[in-house]
């Protein structure tokens, strides 16, 4: 006999999409400008919106926190900055101005898993961000006169030998406001720029701020698994397309369980039975 059974899966970690507190977030961004012979820095302060999605598991008084995805942006439509070089502004000025800055950090750069303390407090360290946005310069100075703009998300206006964003430590505590999760965490996170354009200038970029935002359950919508019998005794396993892994397991707690490898728009998969596998449990999973 060859037993099928679909599985939703196992208790893991459950993903939480958390809003940003505009009234109660915000970060300070400074660009500094270092000509060489002459140093300048300016700041300036806004209010931050956005999103983060965090993994909580178990899902019932979580004791492990993930953050895997920020996307942190002012809400300011611009940050300026002004600078002045030498005394009385002999030696140059320049402007800047960005627009459409984000802090952005995605899965593949974050870091592992955070233990929670008794008071929801945790440190999950070497998370990798990007900066993101439009910069628009205007330089004068007696070293460089130049103006223009450099798109941040681009990498053809990034040189090869630019330098890799410093990780970052994410600082923070999960409380919970009756069932609904309320995330703060701090970051300061520094990034060098460089361009062609700004050759024989260091422009450094350093955002420090918090971050409070409150949690809601982020429903993913399972894949359909359908299961028929085929001639021969086999069975056929179909489904939509998308981007699933397809599990098989031998016992219904998917303790041990095989990966079966799908291709890119594969939508069917076809299994027999064999004498060392009986039964087989499977489930479909979105990536």
């Amino acid at each position: 006999m060859w037993v099928w059974c679909v599985a939703l899966g196992q208790a893991q970690a459950g993903p939480w999409l958390f809003t940003a507190d505009e009234k109660k977030s915000k970060f300070d961004i400074e660009v500094t400008l270092d000509l060489g012979l002459v140093k300048e820095s300016d700041d300036d302060s806004t209010r931050v919106k956005g999103t983060i999605i965090a993994e909580l598991e178990p899902d019932e008084d979580p004791e492990t926190i993930r953050i895997t995805h920020v996307d942190a942006q002012p809400t300011k439509s611009k940050l300026q900055l002004k600078y002045s070089f030498g005394p009385f502004g002999i030696l140059g000025k320049a402007n800047f101005t960005m627009t459409d800055f984000r802090i952005m950090l995605e899965p593949e750069d974050a870091g592992e898993a955070a233990e929670l303390d008794e008071d929801g407090n945790f440190n999950q360290i070497e998370n990798v961000p990007s900066m993101t946005g439009l910069v628009k310069y205007d330089l004068d100075t007696v070293a460089v006169k130049r103006k223009g703009e450099m798109d941040l998300s681009d990498p053809e206006e990034m040189p090869e030998d630019a330098p890799e964003p410093e990780p970052f430590d994410v600082e923070g505590q999960l409380i919970w406001d009756g069932d609904v999760p309320v995330l703060t965490f701090d970051f300061d996170i520094e990034q060098e720029l460089k361009s062609d354009e700004f050759k024989g200038i260091t422009v450094e970029v350093s955002a420090e701020g918090t971050i409070v935002a409150r949690g809601e359950r982020l429903v993913i919508e399972q894949p359909v698994l359908t299961i028929a019998p085929i001639d021969g005794g086999g069975l056929r396993l179909s489904w939509e397309p998308g981007d699933y892994v397809l599990e098989a397991a031998t016992e219904v707690t998917f303790a041990e369980l095989e990966i079966i490898e799908l291709d890119e728009g594969q939508a069917e998969y076809v299994d027999k039975p064999s004498g060392d596998r009986p039964q087989r449990f499977y489930r479909l999973r979105s990536r």
